[in-house]
């Protein structure tokens, strides 16, 4: 079921995606508000699927334990070089490939000073 969301709610900035009592919601390309009954797993996760979501969790909490004005260098980056990504997406391929390459050409050309955290197990 589609439902567009009111215009009041886009003017006050709200916006509303995941499950939200009962009910899955996202926005679709066009806008739109896209409104279905949440569903739960067929099957449990994979071994590999739950190593895979603790990585992004540890990421994240990296992200969250970067200063304000760490975290706004890495979104200065990214938005400098044109990389049509933002600063955390930057971060998290940094940690998760463990290549801080690409991040330190990103940081040379935009004359940003990045932190790169080398003491996260990922």
């Amino acid at each position: 079921m589609k439902i567009t969301a009111p215009p009041i709610y886009r003017l006050l900035g709200f916006h509303a995606a995941g499950d939200v009592g009962g009910m899955t919601l996202y926005t679709s390309k066009d806008k739109g508000l896209v409104i279905f009954p949440a569903t739960s797993p067929k099957v449990p996760p994979s071994r590999r699927q739950t190593h895979q979501r603790n990585r992004l969790r540890l990421v994240a909490l990296a992200w969250h334990a970067l200063t304000a004005a760490a975290r706004a260098a890495w979104t200065t980056a990214a938005a400098l070089a044109n990389l049509r990504i933002s600063g955390f997406n930057l971060f998290a391929y940094t940690l998760l490939t463990r290549d801080p390459g690409p991040a330190r050409t990103v940081a040379a050309n935009t004359h940003t000073a990045l932190t790169f955290p080398d003491d996260i197990p990922i």
